[in-house]
């Protein structure tokens, strides 16, 4: 469809294929009696439409209006589709953060350390071993204690929160529950059961205060801050025509009618600060592509996000 640069893959350093690709998709294509173009549009609409249906599993279908928020287009491929599955969806803005392809490995090294560990052990209401309790916490707090401690982290720099997993006797399932600091005594564990209480109830309606609840699992995590990145440097200078690489032909579905657009290609970096550059367009780097269909404005902020308001959308 002409959405990718071959000379600008992975900033210039990988090469594509498009004969093998467009060999593979004709093969498509004649089977099913369309032009090569419809195919390779067909294959995309279907990607899309399945982003668009797992997206509406964790909002529509949780209550949630995704037309209330903007989407957050990353990973290598997810600026390639992030306008198109929008718009599907009704969703007016996309947001392609600086270096879509590598969040996740950033996101990585930069989270707090984390260890949990858990500790099996039925405990009844009524019938609770408190000392137990107590020295089954105090010996997973020794253990991740010397697990921080291999990695170079002062104890003094390492936080706990402690969790359990609680049920009532008889049932299937269970809710972690928040357990307080310190020695855990009958008010202490009281508190926990009748945070259980309420939890089940936020979760399913209903509580059953006269039952007897059972504490399945003892959690502990402990946490170590780690190094953040800092704030990028606001961007200034540039212009389209600095920025822009070429104009070549790309195709774009709108509405109905597949055509082929003259498609301005800009190299991301040089985008000038707050200019709203209107599609099609396609913007390079080195991680990434952002597709912006004929109907759609990418404008580069500051921050070194860029903004798609993406037309058709309510």
């Amino acid at each position: 469809l002409g959405r990718l640069d071959p000379d600008n893959f992975l900033g210039g350093e990988m090469g594509l294929d498009v004969a093998a690709a467009t060999k593979v998709v004709q093969g498509l294509a004649d089977s099913l009696g369309m032009s090569l173009a419809e195919a390779a549009s067909g294959i995309i609409t279907i990607v899309n439409n399945n982003m668009a249906n797992a997206i509406r599993s964790r909002t529509v279908q949780k209550g949630i209006d995704p037309r209330d928020y903007s989407l957050v287009a990353f990973g290598g491929a997810g600026p390639l589709h992030g306008a198109e599955v929008a718009r599907i969806l009704s969703i007016p803005e996309v947001i392609v953060p600086p270096y879509p392809g590598i969040t996740s490995a950033v996101g990585l090294l930069t989270s707090d350390l984390k260890y949990e560990t858990i500790q099996t052990g039925f405990h009844v209401s009524g019938q609770t071993d408190l000392d137990r309790v107590n020295a089954d916490y105090r010996h997973m707090a020794d253990g991740l204690g010397a697990q921080f401690a291999a990695d170079g982290i002062a104890a003094a720099d390492v936080a706990f929160e402690r969790a359990a997993d609680i049920r009532y006797v008889g049932q299937g399932y269970e809710l972690r529950v928040e357990v307080p600091a310190g020695t855990i005594d009958e008010g202490a564990l009281d508190s926990v059961y009748e945070a259980f209480h309420r939890q089940h109830e936020a979760e399913y309606g209903h509580c059953f205060r006269d039952s007897p609840i059972e504490i399945v699992n003892l959690r502990l995590a402990g946490t170590a801050d780690v190094p953040k990145i800092g704030r990028p440097a606001v961007r200034s200078g540039g212009s389209v025509e600095e920025a822009r690489v070429k104009t070549a032909p790309a195709t774009f579905r709108i509405g109905a009618e597949l055509a082929q657009y003259d498609t301005g290609f800009y190299r991301r970096d040089l985008l000038p600060v707050g200019q709203a550059v209107p599609g099609p367009a396609i913007v390079l780097q080195t991680d990434s592509t952002t597709v912006v269909p004929p109907d759609c404005t990418v404008t580069a902020e500051a921050n070194g996000n860029l903004i798609i308001k993406v037309g058709g959308a309510s």
